[in-house]
């Protein structure tokens, strides 16, 4: 499936997770602190193990060393940003910001204000052949944007759950683009033809939005 520019979609789902832009500094100290606790305890206590049960260190050192060289890579990491030895050993002050935000939903938003545009502009130059059906179609296409988006809204929104929500939402926005799809292609031929037909799939158009509106 790709788009109208020939490019290819997004795929039909995926959802990213990363901290939000606010609260960076804070994760990566949060990051930093937990892998130096981790690797102080794994290893001091694989040490102390060596110690005891075996004259002198006999082979504790063998994670030691690799980690310790994994270790040194993270800090120079967070030391090439510009964060300085104090910095990193300061407590987040507060808990990770994570945002979840559902790309397939964007991209089908983008989709309906891209087929809304489509069905006014195709509407638009029906006017003088059929007014009514002109205006018809092209309120139409307006209330399913109102409604797609009002329903993606939602899911952002949402403090819980997003992703589910999301997952549910995709196939009756899906659904409802094909029909304004179909609006739009009816439009297009109805403009070239001498006689164009008295209706078009408008209802199904409306009947999509309100069950999206349903969904809020």
């Amino acid at each position: 499936m790709t788009e109208e520019n020939g490019g290819p979609t997004l795929p039909a789902a995926r959802v990213a997770t990363r901290p939000g832009a606010s609260g960076i500094a804070e994760y990566r100290r949060r990051l930093y602190q937990r892998h130096l606790a981790l690797f102080l305890a794994v290893n001091l206590g694989l040490l102390a193990a060596d110690w005891f049960t075996s004259p002198g260190l006999q082979w504790g050192h063998f994670l030691a060393v690799p980690w310790g060289l994994v270790f040194l890579l993270h800090t120079s990491g967070l030391k090439s940003r510009g964060y300085s030895f104090g910095e990193l050993f300061i407590p987040p002050r507060d808990p990770p910001v994570r945002e979840v935000y559902t790309v397939f939903l964007d991209y089908e938003l983008v989709r309906a204000r891209q087929l809304r545009d489509g069905v006014v502009t195709a509407a638009a130059a029906l006017r003088d052949k059929n007014r009514e059906l002109s205006e018809s179609a092209a309120a139409a296409a307006d209330v399913l944007l109102a409604a797609a988006e009002g329903a993606i809204q939602s899911v952002r929104a949402a403090k819980t759950h997003k992703d589910e929500q999301a997952q549910k939402l995709l196939p009756e926005a899906q659904a409802a683009l094909e029909v304004l799809d179909t609006l739009h292609q009816e439009l297009i031929r109805m403009e070239v033809m001498e006689d164009p037909p008295e209706t078009a799939a408008i209802e199904p158009v409306q009947e999509r939005a309100a069950a999206l509106r349903q969904l809020i």
